[in-house]
């Protein structure tokens, strides 16, 4: 058989990549796929908690042992100008980035009587709020005419509904309005803007035992079994990419099938 030749557009050489939140898995999938994709890949905390931190500096490691040019910051996307302070350094020191995945994730599962006023601010400070100003500061930033990609990496939770979460999902559904107003607003400037929205993964809070048997969280989802960090990796490159330049204003569901479950 032949080797198959790869069209362009399917990869992401000569981009400059930033990917914001290391809290969970995501953040240093998506950075390594980008890497292993030919883009030279940044990375910055979603928080100033010191195991995130330290998580953003081991992806860059990473994506350095691969060849490519890397940059970490932390940041406290709650604070707007910490953000547009770190994108300005990055661009000093990295040059600036035609692509931008925001990952940073805070989740919260309480009744909502029992949710604090600190508890709901924080919420959407960083699930929002970070989103917000990091896609701002993002196109005050961009470098000229080149194409653009914002990527929010959300959760199934911001379209559907499910109990002891108000707080977190009321954040998620404001990330999906907010991706779908950019769409329609940088769409002529030639930057597309998606969600990814993950379902139960294995990093998910209580998500309870991989075992079918003794899960019944397990038994609901059609595959059987929860989602893998590589496979949110495997989409961001693809949205990331020129071959996916007219992919706009969408959210992908990376949940095993389970939100046509619900």
């Amino acid at each position: 058989m032949a080797d198959w030749e790869r069209k362009p557009g399917f990869d992401l050489a000569g981009k400059k990549a930033l990917v914001v939140g290391f809290a969970n898995a995501a953040g240093r999938a998506i950075a390594l796929g980008f890497a292993e994709a030919g883009a030279d890949v940044a990375v910055a905390s979603g928080t100033l908690d010191g195991d995130e931190v330290m998580e953003a500096k081991n992806a860059a490691k990473a994506v350095s042992k691969l060849g490519r040019a890397t940059f970490a910051q932390g940041w406290d996307v709650t604070l707007p100008t910490n953000v547009q302070v770190g994108l300005k350094q990055l661009g000093k020191e990295f040059g600036q980035p035609t692509v931008l995945v925001f990952n940073a994730d805070l989740p919260l599962a309480k009744p909502i009587e029992k949710i604090t006023d600190a508890e709901f601010g924080r919420i959407l400070q960083v699930n929002l709020a970070g989103a917000f100003y990091s896609a701002r500061s993002f196109v005050r930033e961009f470098p000229g005419n080149a194409p653009g990609r914002i990527i929010f990496v959300t959760s199934m939770l911001g379209e559907r509904g499910l109990e002891n979460v108000s707080a977190y999902a009321a954040a998620k559904a404001g990330v999906t309005g907010l991706t779908m107003a950019l769409s329609q607003e940088l769409g002529p400037r030639g930057m597309t803007v998606n969600c990814i929205a993950p379902g139960w993964m294995d990093w998910t809070p209580g998500r309870g035992p991989d075992d079918v048997g003794a899960n019944r969280l397990l038994r609901f989802i059609p595959m059987r079994r929860f989602g893998h960090a590589d496979e949110l990796a495997a989409l961001a490159v693809l949205l990331a990419s020129d071959a996916g330049g007219y992919l706009n204003g969408q959210t992908f569901h990376v949940d095993g099938g389970v939100t046509n479950h619900i």
